[in-house]
């Protein structure tokens, strides 16, 4: 059988226990780790922090699987319709050469998808409502304005968007 890397799911704060405890059991991981400075009252500090926090990459066969069972932190395997996603090893590659070439690099999330209707609920754009047409790593977004039958991009952070129920008609 082929070992495919999947994404395992952590407790919050586990994933360098689980990655340890992956490599004791013989069990290739691979835990993505970058450098932030957190600051504190009287200094700032260096720390080398996961870079999705609660995920590890393990590499194992299917026929394996059995062995995470003795991995205490580690919550479950990422599945989608009850299998295990595979992750491609180009993009296990993709990010080692980006945190190798010490590019700055920082996960995001966004849980707001492409496609969808948003309206900004904050700011100077408060009430302006759009489709979501592309997140780039600067979080700057581009929305289509019905009513103006023009697109801009802005520079927004999620906690100013929220997700409308109706997607947008297109003309």
């Amino acid at each position: 059988m082929t070992n495919n890397w999947y994404a395992g799911y952590t407790y919050p704060k586990a994933e360098k226990k689980v990655s340890n405890k992956l490599t004791d059991l013989g069990i290739e991981s691979f835990l993505p780790l970058h450098t932030v400075v957190r600051q504190w009252s009287d200094r700032k500090k260096k720390l080398e922090v996961p870079l999705f926090p609660n995920y590890v990459f393990v590499k194992v066969s299917i026929n394996n699987m059995h062995l995470l069972n003795h991995v205490k932190q580690l919550v479950h395997i990422v599945e989608f319709e009850n299998k295990p996603i595979v992750i491609k090893d180009k993009e296990i590659d993709k990010i080692k050469i980006a945190l190798a070439e010490k590019h700055d690099v920082e996960s995001t999330s966004f849980s707001i998808e492409c496609g969808n209707k948003v309206r900004v609920i904050d700011g100077a754009f408060s009430g302006l409502e759009g489709l979501l047409i592309r997140v780039d790593d600067k979080s700057r977004l581009l929305v289509r304005i019905e009513a103006l039958r023009q697109a801009f991009t802005i520079s927004i952070s999620e906690e100013y968007l929220e997700q409308l129920e109706c997607p947008l008609v297109s003309h």
